[in-house]
């Protein structure tokens, strides 16, 4: 019996203990690092003192532990509370570690986070509903961050009644508005790293080069007329609704957060709280906006390219389907002529040699016999006829020996409709010679006709026309019966032989009972046909 090697074990161990701790450090740099960045452009966007009224480092965290598995937000609490002491170090010059400060509230948190990433619907920018729960979460998120733990942040110690309220609401609005202005776009961002195939490459790259141009044209209309701004703040939707309609949600979120950035930009260079105040609204606009329209336009596209997907495969069925029965009429046209044919062969010999047989006993029997002998041809008379009419149901052999056209003006169809008193009338109009498919397609769709006419109605004239233009067969037959006769067995049979003979050949088939009964049918016709 082999042992595992314990060496080995140890080893496998240490580097995928390694390698998670790497992944840990990693995490937590970038969390730093971004965390870090966002606190230096929130700085500079106050509307009252010791607040931001754009807090992007709430739209980072919220960022972060949606995107990062659960093993990981310890390491984000812990670098949140060395960020934390960073920036007290960095204002107040003391370093302050404390990693319980603010537990329960970084708990209720990570709670809700985890509620909404496991929920039906998690946040995301791929669709409407997970736009929502995006929403949703952030402000859910900031709301119980300053109205359930106002207590935890020292400066709201000072406040009271009016003022603690109006400090709770511009704090609760600032993380809103951070929230949604950098959130969607880093998750985007991570979503799209493991899809940059040539044709996404090249759709970012057109993007990137659309956006550039719009910037440098928005910088040189500020440089130009810097009395401009407001209303090119007003504009900033406009842009939004384009890049949603022409790139889905990649290109709304881009666009909003460049536009945003844009924004950010200017209030912090002008300093003025009024102006960023107004911009804090114009932000939130643009990333609802930009959010809601890019994951609806992006699903509209999603759902069209699946209804494509699904009816290119219904037309390869629809396809193999017309094939298959073209192939199905084949075997049958053939299995019925060889029936026919043996029919010919072997019974109708037989008959032809029993008629002349009784016709030669006629002569020699006596008067005593002769009456036997009579009901004995009639027998065979009507055996013969039965099994001619049977051979030319199964293969109408004058189709072969006369052409279509005669056939159709000369053959049997016009005796059977003569026999039971009904005018019969063909218009051939065909320029061009047809396949041997499409001509016992089109015998056999008006014989089906012609026995219905004769069962089931009362007609007293039955039109047939048949005309060719270069890519296609018409076929129109109609009567002017006004009722139906009462047979048994009539099941639509002879309708769906029709229509199963049209769709084999790829062609159309309709039925209108009105002021008569008439049968419209289209067969297209090949080039090489």
């Amino acid at each position: 019996m082999n042992l595992p090697n314990v060496s080995s074990l140890s080893n496998v161990s240490f580097t995928t203990a390694y390698k998670e701790v790497a992944k840990q450090l990693l995490v937590g740099l970038i969390y730093f690092i971004a965390s870090l960045a966002a606190f230096w452009v929130s700085q500079n966007l106050e509307t009252v003192p010791e607040s931001s009224a754009i807090f992007i480092p709430a739209g980072v965290k919220v960022a972060f532990y949606l995107l990062t598995p659960t093993r990981y937000w310890l390491t984000l609490w812990v670098v949140s509370r060395a960020l934390a002491a960073q920036l007290g170090l960095t204002y107040s010059g003391v370093w302050e570690f404390d990693l319980f400060h603010g537990f329960w509230q970084e708990l209720c948190f990570i709670a809700l986070v985890y509620v909404f990433k496991n929920s039906r619907w998690p946040p995301s920018t791929n669709d409407s509903l997970g736009i929502l729960s995006l929403i949703l979460l952030c402000v859910a998120s900031t709301s119980i961050k300053w109205f359930l733990f106002t207590s935890a942040f020292e400066f709201t110690n000072i406040l009271v009644a009016k003022e603690l309220l109006q400090y709770q609401l511009n704090m609760c609005l600032g993380d809103i508005t951070g929230s949604l202005l950098i959130a969607p776009f880093i998750m985007l961002i991570y979503d799209s790293k493991y899809s940059f195939s040539t044709v996404r490459l090249t759709k970012l790259l057109a993007l990137v080069a659309t956006l550039v141009c719009c910037t440098l044209i928005v910088f040189f209309i500020y440089s130009v007329r810097p009395d401009t701004y407001p209303l090119l703040r007003l504009a900033s939707l406009l842009p939004i609704i384009w890049f949603s309609y022409k790139y889905g949600s990649l290109g709304a979120v881009t666009s909003a957060a460049l536009i945003n950035a844009l924004i950010i930009l200017e209030a912090s260079v002008t300093h003025d709280p009024s102006n960023t105040y107004i911009s804090q609204l114009f932000i939130l606009a643009n990333a609802i906006t930009s959010m809601v329209l890019g994951a609806a336009i992006t699903e509209l596209k999603r759902k069209n390219t699946e209804l494509q997907k699904a009816n290119t495969r219904l037309k390869e069925q629809l396809t193999q389907n017309t094939a298959l029965a073209a192939k199905m009429v084949s075997v049958q046209e053939n299995e019925r002529k060889h029936l026919s044919q043996e029919l010919h062969d072997e019974l109708g010999q037989n008959l032809t040699a029993l008629k002349t047989d009784l016709a030669i006993l006629s002569h020699l029997s006596d008067e005593n016999t002769q009456s036997f002998v009579a009901t004995l041809k009639n027998n065979a008379n009507s055996m013969y006829d039965s099994v001619y009419q049977l051979m030319h149901y199964l293969r109408p052999r004058e189709l072969d020996e006369l052409g279509l056209k005669k056939a159709m003006t000369q053959g049997r169809l016009k005796s059977l409709l003569t026999k039971e008193n009904i005018s019969y009338e063909v218009n051939f109009n065909v320029v061009r010679a047809l396949s041997k498919e499409h001509e016992i397609a089109v015998y056999r769709i008006c014989q089906e006709a012609v026995t219905n006419c004769i069962k089931h109605s009362n007609a007293s004239t039955l039109t047939i026309n048949i005309k060719t233009d270069g890519h296609s067969i018409e076929l129109i037959i109609s009567d002017n019966g006004s009722s139906v006769k009462p047979t048994e067995n009539t099941g639509h049979y002879g309708l769906a032989f029709m229509q199963e003979r049209s769709v084999a050949l790829g062609g159309s088939f309709e039925v209108i009972n009105q002021s008569g009964f008439t049968i419209k049918v289209k067969l297209p016709i090949n080039a090489d046909s």
